[in-house]
């Protein structure tokens, strides 16, 4: 269907893999990438259930 929160949470974790992916999983430098703050990209991972290493997750 069109539901519109489901469709930007796809694309907003289809963004942050990608930077994880380019950023060989240093959070601070994908959260660069993407315009946000580390701690803002910290809570986008949790809230999508992305697992880090904890030393990445200080990056």
């Amino acid at each position: 269907g069109l539901d519109l929160r489901n469709h930007m949470a796809n694309i907003e974790l289809n963004l942050i893999n990608e930077a994880l992916e380019r950023t060989q999983g240093v959070v601070a430098h994908a959260a660069q990438l993407l315009g946000l703050r580390r701690t803002t990209l910290v809570e986008k991972l949790r809230k999508y259930g992305i697992e880090r290493d904890q030393e990445q997750l200080a990056g």
